[in-house]
């Protein structure tokens, strides 16, 4: 690659893919996904536990085992419920539940519509998100690439759908956000008021093969969820918020050689931590049913069959207290746009969003300093790390002055985007599963 002369060699691996592609062979796209997603595993790392193939019948052991103890989380039907009752019983103290018929009683057109199959055939060509990689870039595959990759897939954690764009496409995203609603029982949205600019992403559509599901976490800025399973089931455990971070990731028990997926968690970690003496929640979550999460819970979930499911985090009146003062350190910049899209709009919740910065002697202005200085300098080191890549890539052909001019405009054409990132280190939103 004589002067950094690369591009060639990444055209030709992209046409011989899209010539896979064309002659009908799925699996290297596939399997691109899973190199990126996991830059860490080889191809055959992916089945290294067995819990698709040697290990298969602990998994089905798991799979058959019903919810029991049956009271091990609170079950009610929609139609037995009212908004004033779940805000008493459930939403204000933070306790689970499940609730039934959300979908039929609301009239939910993702009644229907919304399996694995229906959906893969009606957006056959419309990329949907199925990870990140390293760079925290996302990761797509077309859903009929996907379908093929469903069929027949043993991986121990295959790869999962969880799109909170419903798709590559306007025509995808319009189709499925008219097909379901928000359940009756969550009438607030008190983050819209910053408009979808910027926002932290809130809600997703799931579709989930068999093993596939999401590590052990809490949700971001200790946002509330509710998730409705449309299509087979998923296993759930719980964890109570104030369990310590170490102790809920199992990181006490964890063996060198053992994995944080969804599946490793279940068959393997939950024993051992339940063996210390650790309380868990694990139940079962059949189609029809929407679960509440209430904030700060640590959860983790496994699907065990193939499954459809559509999610949303929120804030609202019952909830609002907490998700301030976690947005309000965790994303500084886009809590200060908050507030003052509060002032506009709802200046009742703005009025309680300053009072408990003055009770809690909270000096945004202060922080907002802080950040855009450590932004800074983070900014001039990646400056300064693209800038040795491209050097060394360009050899003697390098024009450092004119190099810098471009990144720089680069950088200020995205700067409002990135400058709504978290200064915290948790996963993002978009990683969790009240979610799945």
């Amino acid at each position: 690659m004589a002067g950094g002369d690369w591009q060639p060699y990444v055209d030709a691996a992209k046409r011989k893919v899209d010539q896979a592609m064309a002659d009908g062979d799925w699996q290297p796209y596939i399997d691109a996904a899973k190199r990126k997603e996991r830059s860490e595993f080889s191809l055959f790392d992916w089945q290294k536990y067995g819990f698709g193939n040697q290990r298969a019948q602990e998994f089905e052991r798991l799979a058959a085992a019903g919810d029991e103890p049956k009271d091990v989380i609170p079950r009610v039907h929609a139609k037995d419920l009212s908004i004033e009752e779940f805000w008493e019983k459930y939403e204000i103290p933070g306790l689970p539940c499940l609730i039934q018929g959300i979908p039929e009683v609301e009239g939910w057109l993702a009644h229907e519509r919304w399996t694995a199959d229906k959906l893969c055939q009606r957006f056959a060509n419309v990329p949907f998100k199925v990870g990140k990689d390293d760079d925290g870039s996302p990761i797509k595959l077309r859903l009929d690439q996907f379908a093929e990759y469903m069929k027949g897939q043993a991986d121990d954690s295959p790869l999962y759908v969880f799109d909170s764009k419903f798709g590559g496409s306007r025509e995808s995203r319009q189709q499925l956000l008219q097909e379901y609603k928000v359940p009756s029982y969550f009438p607030d949205d008190y983050m819209a008021l910053s408009g979808e600019d910027g926002r932290p992403p809130y809600r997703w559509v799931a579709i989930g093969p068999r093993r596939s599901g999401t590590v052990m976490h809490q949700d971001p800025l200790t946002t509330s969820a509710w998730n409705t399973c449309l299509q087979g089931r998923k296993r759930w455990v719980l964890i109570r918020p104030e369990i310590p971070r170490h102790v809920a990731k199992a990181k006490f028990v964890m063996n060198k050689e053992d994995d944080d997926e969804a599946v490793n968690v279940f068959l393997d970690l939950l024993p051992r931590i339940r063996a210390q003496g650790v309380q868990t929640i694990e139940f079962v979550q059949y189609p029809g049913e929407t679960i509440f999460l209430p904030g700060g819970w640590w959860h983790c979930v496994l699907n065990v069959d193939d499954t459809v499911a559509v999610t949303q985090n929120y804030a609202g009146r019952n909830n609002f207290a907490s998700i301030w003062r976690a947005a309000r350190t965790e994303r500084p910049c886009w809590a200060k746009r908050w507030i003052a899209a509060m002032e506009q709009k709802m200046p009742q919740v703005a009025i309680i969003a300053r009072r408990l910065n003055e009770v809690d002697a909270f000096d945004m202005a202060a922080l907002l300093r802080k950040n855009k200085e450590r932004f800074s300098r983070r900014k001039q080191r990646r400056e300064e790390r693209a800038c040795r890549r491209a050097r060394f890539k360009a050899g003697d052909n390098f024009d450092e002055e004119r190099w810098r001019k471009a990144f720089q405009e680069n950088v200020s054409s995205s700067e409002d985007s990135s400058s709504t990132v978290s200064t915290s280190t948790a996963p993002s939103s978009s990683d969790s599963d009240s979610s799945a």
